[in-house]
């Protein structure tokens, strides 16, 4: 399946209602807001109505980055390009990459002034084919051991109502995806049709441009549009916006919006409220009936492409497939300093809250303000940056010389900083340099933790070598060349006189590796290698053949699959494999052979035809 691109203006725009209205009575966005405001005192209802005056600035300040540049433009027929038919993925491959979506994946908290959000994010969720998952907890563990049960739906950034460090939340993962479609052909003599009861029309073509406008369940199954032009020729699309109707009025909405709730403030501000249900009261009597964060369910699409449009057809969305999973999410960089940075919605400035009491602990004073790691912070603009540790006893950020870059929640890669410097040591969180500053690049294995410190030996036989550090800056292996980290619990290495081993997180050397060549990481639980002859094949973790050596060449495993090329008397044929050796893809000739891509994504270029990372042509 084609992913679709969204421009992120877009995505705001989405979730912004179309209208504003001239009626008192609430919008269900309002009422869920009031509700909210049950059992909180005057000045926690400030608190958030000042967060949420930050949240409809910083959408307006968002959306006036982006212009409508896109103008409709008639082109020459030489200077048409060709679009790709649009097809949604086979059922199995969308629940397996759902599947490696939900393999690594974690969250990241989030503070402001007396809450914290939670924001899924992994790897495999950025990088993959799914759309994220929709996560709503069901209980949430901190990390001084309590607990808490509560149902927050992540994807609607509901807030928690405590600044306490989150060791991980338990969840109930929930996504679909299409199993059947619906397609609505258009064009200025047919431009109209229905679909499931609403309306599905064809507002305008101009050139390489198109509107549509599409109602209730043809708007929330939209998928994707395809256009031709006179002659059949199907188009390339170069962009398209997906909104509600009247959101080319955003702007004007947010605003409106954004007044209101500074009218609120400034009563607060005065006094003007005796208790929590006048305020409530007032929420309720001046929000319109419509916000600018409201559901809707009609909008239109414009859509742009690479050639002059005759014809168009619309995918919708006719049957989907639900899947659900608990999981367990822990918190990817977790914040054990007890202060939690927090912007000032009026100053726009920075400070930070006493998770413990709940107060500022640190004034708003700090302009362009951003977090490198729990302990360390740098405002300023590019090139030129101030670094600051975070003293948690005296609670205060102190300047530091060093530049810093994130390693991982405790620790910092540190360099002199100026551009010029390009050495690197490593730095704690109580500004102590664990490792010093003499190292070409240090990074931090993800799966072990040990830390990777890489010196340059110009005059050594090789070019630079890693030094494998533990936590406390011991070293436990090394020096050493390795290839990628440690995966299936190994990591190949190469010591300075050639020889190479797979080793333990221990430094132990558990698979030596004479007498192969070309070796490569282990993937899917084998690693490639070639024999003495020049053969491919593949060793599983106790050093044994996993797959016997058959190939002219291979690729690593990739979701379970290798593109492996062979030779049958003087032909060359190429095929797929799974991690047992069984034919996948079966062997023919190809002239051409390539791999583009990771995960989900990979796409194999073979036998005069495309493949997916399932295998399946494309």
């Amino acid at each position: 399946m084609r992913k679709t691109a969204i421009r992120f203006s877009t995505c705001v725009a989405v979730m912004l209602a179309s209208q504003a209205c001239k009626s008192h009575k609430p919008s269900q966005f309002v009422v869920d807001f009031v509700k909210q405001l049950d059992g909180k005192s005057l000045d926690e209802a400030k608190a958030q109505l000042e967060d949420e005056n930050e949240k409809v600035g910083a959408f307006i300040r968002f959306m006036g980055n982006f212009k409508d540049e896109d103008k409709p433009q008639h082109f020459k027929p030489e200077d048409e390009r060709e679009g790709t038919p649009f097809s949604i993925a086979d059922p199995a491959q969308m629940e397996e990459a759902y599947q490696l979506a939900l393999s690594d994946v974690g969250f990241n908290q989030k503070y402001g002034n007396g809450y914290s959000q939670l924001e899924p994010d992994g790897p495999s969720l950025r990088r993959g084919s799914a759309e994220t998952p929709v996560f709503v907890t069901k209980e949430i563990y901190f990390h001084d051991g309590s607990k808490q049960s509560e149902k927050l739906d992540l994807s609607e950034s509901h807030r928690l109502s405590s600044l306490k460090t989150i060791d991980s939340v338990l969840t109930e993962a929930t996504y679909s995806y299409p199993v059947k479609t619906a397609v609505i052909q258009l064009d200025n003599q047919h431009d109209k049709a229905d679909f499931k009861g609403t309306a599905v029309k064809l507002v305008r073509i101009q050139d390489n441009f198109v509107r549509v406008s599409l109602k209730k369940e043809a708007y929330k199954g939209y998928l994707e549009m395809e256009a031709f032009n006179k002659d059949g020729k199907q188009l390339d699309r170069t962009s398209y916006t997906r909104a509600p109707e009247g959101g080319e009025n955003i702007q004007v909405l947010l605003k409106d919006y954004k007044k209101i709730v500074e009218g609120l403030l400034k009563n607060l501000e005065k006094g003007a409220y005796k208790d929590m249900a006048a305020l409530q009261k007032d929420i309720l009597d001046k929000m319109p009936s419509e916000t600018p964060f409201d559901d809707v369910d009609e909008g239109y699409v414009d859509a742009y492409f690479k050639g002059n449009v005759a014809k168009i057809k619309i995918h919708i969305q006719d049957g989907t497939k639900e899947g659900k999973k608990t999981i367990v999410l822990r918190n990817l960089e977790p914040n054990h300093t007890g202060l939690m940075m927090v912007g000032e919605g009026a100053s726009g400035k920075f400070g930070f809250i006493d998770a413990a009491t709940g107060k500022i602990a640190v004034p708003y004073k700090y302009e362009n303000l951003h977090q490198i790691t729990p302990w360390f912070f740098a405002n300023g603009k590019a090139p030129v940056f101030q670094y600051y540790r975070l003293d948690t006893a005296a609670k205060q950020l102190v300047p530091i010389k060093e530049h810093v870059e994130s390693l991982s929640e405790d620790l910092v890669k540190a360099s002199p900083n100026r551009i010029e410097d390009r050495i690197f040591g490593v730095m704690t969180s109580a500004g102590q340099m664990l490792l010093p500053m003499e190292f070409v690049d240090i990074t931090v294995d993800p799966a072990t933790k040990l830390i990777f410190a890489n010196k340059s030996e110009e005059d050594g036989p090789l070019a630079g070598v890693t030094t494998i550090y533990d936590r406390t800056g011991k070293a436990v292996a090394g020096p050493y060349v390795t290839s990628g980290v440690f995966t299936n619990g190994l990591l190949l290495v190469t010591d300075k006189q050639g020889n190479s081993f797979f080793i333990n997180p221990q430094g132990g050397k558990v698979i030596n590796l004479k007498g192969y060549y070309n070796m490569r990481p282990f993937s899917d639980g084998l690693a490639m290698v070639t024999n003495a002859d020049g053969k491919y094949g593949f060793l599983n973790p106790q050093g044994k053949v996993g797959i016997p050596f058959e190939y002219k060449s291979a690729t690593d495993f990739n979701l379970g699959l290798s593109q492996v090329v062979r030779m049958n008397n003087d032909v060359e044929e190429v095929a797929l494999i799974n991690t047992s050796g069984a034919v996948v893809v079966p062997f023919a000739p190809s002239a051409h052979n390539d791999t583009d891509g990771e995960g989900a994504s990979r796409i194999y270029t073979m036998q005069d035809k495309k493949f997916d990372a399932w295998g399946k042509q494309k």
